[in-house]
């Protein structure tokens, strides 16, 4: 008698080595699509911190201008002013007055 040869069944390892890179491939795509959403809220993010860092340079600019202005020309208005939100300085006593001429100069 000749044996009958064995219904073969058929190999799953390549079919389910298949469905996994699928599925891989698949939930690398929508990990690249939430990226882009969260690049782009910190670019958002990082254009607001920008704007308000110059923003904050030029609040510094004028506060220094202002006192300046109130140490050389001794403006109360203005160092009240200033005093009220918060901010105090001294001024320079050999900077807010001329140098006197000396004999050499007279």
């Amino acid at each position: 008698m000749t044996e009958r040869p064995s219904a073969s069944k058929p190999d799953w390892k390549p079919n389910a080595l298949a469905l996994l890179a699928l599925v891989l491939a698949l939930a690398n795509m929508l990990q690249a699509y939430l990226n882009r959403g969260l690049q782009a809220e910190v670019l958002d993010g990082q254009a607001q911190l920008a704007k308000a860092q110059t923003l904050a340079n030029v609040d510094n600019s004028l506060i220094q201008l202002l006192a300046k202005s109130a140490a050389e020309n001794d403006d109360k208005a203005l160092r009240d002013l200033l005093a009220r939100n918060g901010v105090t300085f001294k001024a320079n006593a050999a900077a807010q007055k001329a140098p006197e001429p000396t004999a050499e100069e007279k």
